[in-house]
C-alpha cells in the first residue's frame, strides 16, 4: 500500500501456511476461523458477472447481482476408479462461440463443463494424459486452454486435444503467463523468460521473495514489458531482464497484478489491500484497505478484472470472502466464507509431487529428492524399485514436505540390465496416510 496512508495495524490471529498445488500462501487467520478464498476466476457473460473458485475443496459457481454474490452450483470430481485424482485444484472460464464453459483440474483429469444453464452445469468431457501428467493448474492464454503439470505446460484446443507441449518445469503452476513468443514464470526467487521459438530459458532476474506465494504476472503487449509483484515492490521488466520501473508499497507480501480494460491502469494486491496504479509511471492513484471492505480476517490475494455494467470491476479473493469492487475500489458485493476451519487444522494438503535434482546418475553417487503432499510430520519410506532392499526413511515437516539425499544403489542381484542407463522408479510411501507416489530415474552402471 502507498506510504501516504498509515500502515495497517497488527492483524489478530496466527500466520497460517496454506498450501495449494505446490504453492505456499501465507494468510493471517485465527484459530477456529473459516476456510480462505485465495484464488479463482470471473467473467462477464451476456451481461452477467460469474465467479468460480475451488478453495472450498469443491468447484463453486457464483454470480454477482444486485449488491450480492449468490451461489449457483457446486461440483465435485468423480473419485471412483483407480487414481481418479484429488479435489479440484483451480478453475477457469472460457467462452467458445456463443457458449460458456468452465474448466477445472484435479491432478489426474482435466474437466470441461457447459454452464449455459448456470444452476445445472453439464459435464461435457474429462480427459487424462496417458503419459501420467498430473495437471496442477488450468488457465486461458491467447484464447487457448492451457494446463501446467508434472510433464510441462500443455496447450489444448476446444476439443481437448493437445496442440503443443512445452517441456518446462514450473516451481509454482499458477505463477506463469504465455504470450505469442514467451512463457514468463516466477520460479522461486527468480522471474524467468522462456522462448517459445527456441524452446529454452533465455533470461532471468532476481526477485525479493519471502514466501512462495501465488503471483499473477502481467505481460503487457502495449509496452512489451512484464509486471510482477514480489514481496518488496511492483516491478516492471523488459524481456532482456532490465528493470524499468518500481513502486515500493508498505506491505510485506505481494500477490497478483492485473491491467484495466483500457490497459492504462494496473491493480495489485499486497494482502492488506489493493492499489490502482498509473501504468505510465507506476504511481498510486487510489487504494482500498481490506479492513474497509468489511471482510472478517481479510487478506487480499487473488485478483480478476472484469468489464461489467460499462465499467471495470475487480474480483478480490480476500481470504474471508470473495469481494467485488468497482473501478474506484468501492465494494459492490461480497460472499463470505462460512465453513469453519478446525482449530487443529493449520495446513491444507498439497497434491503429491516428487522432484529430483537430476534424473540419472551412476551407482554410488548422491541425488536430492524433494516431495510434497504427504501428512505433516509423517514418516515416509523411500525405495528404489531396481533394488527392493535399497530403502531409506525420512520424516516430513509440518507442511507435509521433505528433502532427502539418496545414494544411488546397485541394481539388485539377479537382474541383468540390457541397457545403460537402466530405467527404474523411486517410490515414496507414507507410513500413516499410505499415500504413494513415484518418479522416474535412470541408473548408470
Amino acid at each position: 500500500m502507498t506510504k501516504m496512508k498509515e500502515k495497517l495495524g497488527k492483524v489478530a490471529g496466527l500466520i497460517v501456511v496454506i498450501l495449494i498445488t505446490a504453492a505456499t500462501i501465507v494468510v493471517p487467520l485465527s484459530y477456529g476461523r473459516v476456510k480462505p478464498y485465495y484464488d479463482g476466476d470471473a467473467i462477464n457473460y451476456r451481461g452477467r458477472l460469474f465467479i468460480c473458485s475451488t478453495n472450498m475443496n469443491r468447484l463453486q459457481l457464483l454470480e454477482a447481482n444486485d449488491g450480492h454474490i449468490i451461489l449457483l452450483a457446486e461440483l465435485t470430481p468423480d473419485k471412483s476408479g483407480y487414481l481418479s485424482g484429488d479435489d479440484f485444484y483451480n478453475c477457469v472460464f472460457h467462452e467458445e462461440g456463443n457458449e460458456l464453459f468452465l474448466y477445472a483440474v484435479n491432478g489426474r483429469y482435466l474437466y470441461k463443463y457447459n454452464v449455459n444453464n448456470p444452476p445445472k452445469p453439464e459435464l461435457v468431457s474429462k480427459v487424462k494424459d496417458n503419459s501420467w501428467d498430473w495437471f496442477r493448474s488450468v488457465a486461458v492464454f491467447n484464447g487457448r486452454i492451457t494446463t501446467a503439470g508434472t510433464k510441462g505446460v500443455k496447450i489444448w484446443n476446444n476439443d481437448l486435444q493437445v496442440i503443443d507441449n512445452l517441456t518446462v518445469k514450473l516451481d509454482n503452476p499458477f505463477n506463469y503467463t504465455l504470450s505469442r513468443d514467451f512463457l514468463v514464470a516466477v520460479d522461486g526467487a527468480e522471474l524467468k523468460m522462456y522462448s517459445l521459438q527456441s524452446r529454452e530459458w533465455v533470461n532471468s532476474v532476481s526477485l525479493t521473495v519471502k514466501e512462495n506465494s501465488n503471483r499473477r504476472i502481467y505481460n503487457d503487449p502495449i509496452s512489451s514489458s512484464i509486471y510482477v509483484v514480489d514481496d518488496w515492490a511492483v516491478k516492471q521488466f523488459d524481456f532482456n531482464g532490465n528493470l524499468l520501473n518500481t513502486f515500493k508499497f508498505t506491505g510485506t507480501n505481494g500477490y497478483d497484478i492485473v491491467p484495466s480494460t483500457d490497459g492504462q491502469k494496473l491493480y495489485f494486491s499486497d494482502g492488506i489491500g489493493v492499489v490502482r496504479l498509473n501504468k505510465a509511471n507506476l504511481q498510486p492513484e487510489i487504494w482500498s484497505y481490506v479492513r474497509d471492505m468489511g471482510v472478517s480476517d481479510g487478506w487480499s490475494m487473488g485478483l480478476k478484472l472484469v468489464s461489467w455494467q460499462g465499467r471495470d470491476h475487480l474480483v478480490v479473493f480476500n481470504n474471508g470472502a470473495i469481494t467485488v469492487l468497482n473501478d474506484q475500489l468501492k465494494k459492490v458485493a461480497s460472499y463470505n466464507s462460512t465453513e469453519e476451519r478446525p482449530i487443529e487444522q493449520v495446513t491444507y494438503s498439497e497434491p503429491l509431487s516428487l522432484s529430483l535434482d537430476k534424473n540419472r546418475a551412476p551407482v554410488g553417487s548422491e541425488v536430492s529428492l524433494r516431495g510434497t503432499g504427504f501428512l505433516p510430520n509423517e514418516s515416509l519410506e523411500i525405495k528404489f524399485l531396481s533394488n527392493p532392499q535399497a530403502t531409506s526413511t525420512v520424516v516430513t515437516n509440518n507442511l507435509g514436505r521433505f528433502q532427502k539425499i539418496l545414494t544411488v544403489p546397485q541394481i539388485a542381484s539377479g537382474v541383468n540390465p540390457s541397457i545403460n542407463p537402466w530405467p527404474t522408479d523411486i517410490r515414496v510411501t507414507g507410513k500413516t496416510s499410505l499415500k504413494t507416489y513415484s518418479i522416474n530415474f535412470q541408473i548408470e552402471y
